[in-house]
């Protein structure tokens, strides 16, 4: 039984001095990542800003295309509905038609799909490193929405709403549709719809936008005393083991010497005595 007690508290010690050092080793590290770490982190918020700047100013375009593409399919639907049946006598809309859609409506829908679609895999990206950001304390970023995939979708099956339409205003020319009027109404309408939906999301996603990017300016002014107050609370917690770790040491080897420290006799020191002092030589004789 006494052999094990004393394997034990050997055991003990080595895990004791082990403490030490890894104590003293993890406050030495969290100095001298510091400066790496935060120059790291910087170059990290600069980046996502711009990526940020970027995607904003391609909504922006996008929101006004889309605004642009849902009056035009406005103007559709009501110059169909004012010409009535009588629309496949006059060339006249025919020629507005076929403009406002092949010139006006279908260009913006499809530039505004491809551009969302490229906006809504740059978010992903964003997101991840806004996640992480968020994982600092101290730190709230907001993240970004991902339903512009689910605009993007919406806007393909605008897209094919769009050239169904085109294709129904060739087919009305020559009259190889009997219903007309409702042949166009019925696909302006969910166009309509899906346009509205998109402009409310893009418009949501730049308002979030906005707020992400005062966020990380902020975040990239307090960045070094965030990374400096985590060096600290990482050193201060490093002390503390330490000690522990040196208490729990001493009280080991006290127990395995039989004997305790004399704490006094390592801390006072004895003056050095000094050399007495000869008195200077005349030379003659004494």
């Amino acid at each position: 039984m006494h052999t094990l007690k004393l394997v034990i508290k050997v055991i003990l010690m080595q895990i004791a001095i082990l403490g030490i050092i890894l104590s003293v080793l993890a406050a030495w590290y969290a100095w001298s990542y510091n400066t790496p770490v935060t120059t790291s982190l910087t170059r990290v918020v600069a980046g996502t800003e711009r990526v940020l700047t970027a995607v904003d100013s391609g909504l922006r375009v996008v929101n006004s295309g889309l605004r642009t593409a849902l009056g035009a399919v406005n103007t559709i639907d009501g110059a169909t509905r004012s010409a009535g049946e009588r629309i496949v006598d006059t060339n006249f809309a025919f020629l507005i038609l076929e403009r406002t859609v092949g010139d006006t409506l279908f260009p913006r829908v499809v530039a505004a799909q491809e551009t969302v679609g490229a906006v809504a895999g740059a978010i992903i990206g964003v997101n991840d490193a806004l996640e992480a950001a968020n994982g600092l304390p101290f730190v709230q970023v907001p993240t970004l929405t991902t339903e512009l995939g689910i605009v993007s979708d919406r806007l393909d099956a605008g897209r094919t709403r769009v050239e169904e339409i085109q294709a129904g205003i060739r087919a009305i020319k020559e009259q190889k549709v009997s219903r007309p009027v409702s042949f166009i109404t019925d696909r302006t309408e969910p166009l309509i719809a899906d346009l509205d939906e998109a402009l409310m999301t893009i418009t949501a996603t730049q308002s979030r936008i906005t707020v992400t990017l005062a966020r990380l300016e902020t975040l990239g002014r307090n960045l070094p005393r965030i990374i400096d107050a985590i060096s600290i609370g990482v050193t201060l917690v490093m002390i503390w083991l330490f000690g522990v770790q040196a208490y729990v040491l001493a009280r080991l080897y006290e127990s395995l010497s039989g004997k305790r420290i004399d704490w006094e006799r390592l801390i006072r020191r004895d003056p050095v005595p000094l050399a007495p002092e000869t008195a200077p030589s005349t030379g003659e004789p004494g």
